[in-house]
């Protein structure tokens, strides 16, 4: 396999992209102005959670069917991708500045740092690529593209999560407009603003909310890309393209929210707000169907029970997981919007809407997942999605139990009194966020396991 050939191939893509998502998760978790880590820890972190991911990532190629000249080739080349994707954090370590109003400087070795970064990704994928040929090879396994492409949509999933956990973050802490200007940051290109752990608290979380939008685009414009070239499905080619279009949307809307708002809460643009919250769930959503439409797994099961040769045991329930499941997904996406709604208008009346339909939520939600958890049939997805229901179950009555903690402790006022409540609220919406997921992903299966139509079938001639 050639390097071109490599490179636009769904698997070194997948895992170019989950190891730059693990770059960057990692860099904001140790540049958290309350941590206060010296550059003496967050740089050695972050190299080792990069070669583990490469490393674990060339294992993957292996056990997939490659031989351990094409385990070398993309390895080595999903290293030198995730390095260029991490070039959009780097910008920060290539400039100073002495204040928010001082002008921004690249530092004079910018050039060398660029080349450096992007040699240790080239040789990162190098070591990985020797490690994992040197693992157990499965000459039977034949990982197609179509595969990997499902598991690249699983990865555009994950890389939603930081968004959503950054972006809860912001609104919880009211740290939407501590960066006053858009698209740059205080003047500066938004790539090159010299963030640290000793920024303030408020502007590293809104910075670091448009940093992970940009890598959620890139990778929103990758799986589009791959879909349209692996895929056969027009309704896939639609949905990934809409999807694409509602990021670019969201990241147009998010700007705009910051030209037009105001620190002042009288005159803030609250509904662009709410607009935007509710936005990234749908997003997030679309990219949770996407994950399990793009299965191979998933179309050969749909594919049997459309054809009426799929046989479920005794008791299993799979029409009333169908109804119950998606019933719970419309009723979460609601509930959603009725949080959305108060999170940023704060109006009395958002938040009784909220508090009375949550009992609809977990009504619904505890009815798919009972009804998933009785699914029988010969295959080994039974017990993932039984695994998935009982996940639910447990999320959705956390989630119920966290949200009259939140009510009662999480504070009425737009700006938290402590972090505990920045916390807290952060946890709410993130949990909301999974509970989504996972009703949406039951839906799916349940879609799939009782189809409304059975493919036609052949008459028998004599």
């Amino acid at each position: 396999m050639g390097v071109l050939q490599a490179v636009a191939a769904p698997r070194t893509l997948t895992v170019a992209f989950a190891a730059a998502l693990t770059v960057w998760w990692v860099w904001f978790l140790t540049h958290l102005p309350w941590l206060g880590l010296s550059e003496q820890v967050s740089i050695p972190t972050i190299l080792a959670s990069w070669a583990l991911a490469l490393f674990i990532g060339a294992g993957a190629l292996r056990r997939s069917g490659l031989n351990q000249s094409q385990t070398l080739t993309t390895s080595a080349v999903a290293g030198f991708l995730s390095s260029l994707l991490g070039l959009l954090i780097l910008g920060s370590k290539l400039t100073t500045s002495a204040g928010l109003s001082a002008p921004v400087e690249l530092r004079p070795a910018a050039a060398l740092m660029i080349l450096g970064f992007l040699s240790i990704g080239l040789v990162l994928g190098l070591l990985a690529g020797f490690g994992g040929a040197k693992g157990p090879a499965f000459p039977h396994h034949n990982v197609s593209d179509q595969r990997w492409l499902g598991r690249f949509a699983v990865l555009t999933v994950f890389a939603v999560v930081p968004l959503l956990v950054v972006g809860g973050l912001v609104t919880s802490s009211n740290s939407g407009m501590a960066v006053p200007d858009w698209p740059n940051t205080y003047g500066t290109n938004m790539f090159l603003y010299p963030l640290g752990p000793r920024a303030a608290p408020s502007i590293f979380l809104e910075h670091s909310h448009r940093l992970f939008g940009t890598f959620v685009g890139l990778t929103a414009i990758a799986l589009f890309f791959l879909t349209l070239r692996h895929s056969d499905r027009r309704f896939l080619w639609f949905l990934a393209g809409l999807a694409l279009f509602l990021v670019i949307a969201q990241g147009l809307l998010g700007g705009f929210r910051v030209l037009q708002g105001s620190t002042d809460a009288a005159t803030d643009a609250r509904w662009s707000r709410v607009v935007h919250g509710v936005l990234a769930q749908f997003i997030f959503c679309i990219y949770v169907i996407l994950a399990v439409r793009l299965g191979v797994r998933y179309q050969h099961v749909r594919q049997q029970a459309e054809a009426g040769t799929l046989e479920f045991g005794h008791g299993s329930k799979q029409k009333l997981l169908r109804v119950f499941s998606a019933a719970a997904m419309h009723a979460t996406l609601l509930q959603l919007v009725f949080g959305a709604m108060y999170r940023h208008t704060r109006a009395p009346h958002a938040l009784w809407a909220h508090i009375g339909f949550s009992v609809i939520v977990v009504l619904m939600a505890l009815l798919a997942g009972f009804a998933a958890r009785t699914i029988r049939f010969s295959d080994t997805v039974e017990q993932f999605v039984r695994r998935v229901a009982l996940l639910t179950l447990i999320c959705v009555t956390f989630q119920f139990l966290l949200g009259w903690v939140v009510l009662m402790l999480g504070g009425t006022k737009p700006d938290p009194d402590s972090v505990a409540q920045v916390l807290l609220r952060s946890a709410h919406h993130a949990n909301g966020a999974a509970l989504l997921a996972l009703v949406t992903v039951l839906m799916m299966w349940g879609r799939a396991l009782s189809p409304r139509k059975l493919a036609p079938v052949a008459p028998v001639t004599a």
